[in-house]
């Protein structure tokens, strides 16, 4: 099974993301923009994982979820990979934010402690627009990485999902939602005999 750790994106924010991954001039007949229904945000990518290890990943997912507050994210700007002469993925960028940064390195550490392999890219925080098949595209007008301003969402929950891969394209399944708490404890005051009375 193909799995990852996400994000998912609320309705208003989606319709937005695909609308304008359908108006950025790329040059090419192959590129193909992610359907509305799978836009998200990757926090780990796992990969390939046999079915008697499920059950770790859910629980590393879990197990920060349960510490970590809920926040918001800004959804904002457009950008490519790797470079506008040779695009291979269109973007959605994410403003800056170090509770989103937090949970990211918290979930790869959990999973890393659980004994799954390391994420060699590492995190850089995205949505995937559109992805070019074939010979790489080439962008054909300038991209803002402030503007549009897609909109804001609360991040309430982790999604552990199954990439179910076909010649039509994937489809997302998710196998666990774990919502955010309030965070750590904090440590209590030590009281006083008195105030124990």
């Amino acid at each position: 099974m193909r799995l990852f750790v996400a994000l998912e994106l609320d309705r208003a924010l989606k319709k937005a993301l695909y609308a304008a991954s359908r108006q950025v001039p790329l040059l090419g007949r192959n590129v193909r923009p992610v359907a509305e229904p799978l836009l998200h945000l990757t926090l780990r990518f796992v990969g390939d994982t046999t079915g008697d290890r499920i059950a770790e990943l859910i629980d590393a997912v879990e197990e920060v979820a349960q510490t970590t507050p809920r926040f918001s994210i800004v959804v904002r700007g457009t950008g490519v990979f790797p470079k506008p002469a040779a695009v291979r993925v269109l973007w959605a960028g994410i403003e800056p934010s170090r509770e989103l940064t937090a949970l990211a390195r918290s979930v790869d550490q959990a999973v890393r402690m659980r004994g799954f392999p390391p994420e060699p890219r590492g995190f850089s925080p995205h949505i995937t627009l559109a992805r070019v098949h074939g010979t790489p595209s080439r962008l054909q007008g300038p991209l803002d990485p402030e503007r549009p301003r897609f909109g804001e969402q609360e991040v309430d929950e982790i999604v552990v999902m199954e990439s179910q891969l076909s010649p039509r394209g994937p489809t997302y399944v998710p196998l666990s939602r774990a919502p955010l708490g309030e965070g750590p404890e904090e440590p209590r005051p030590e009281q006083t005999p008195e105030e124990e009375a």
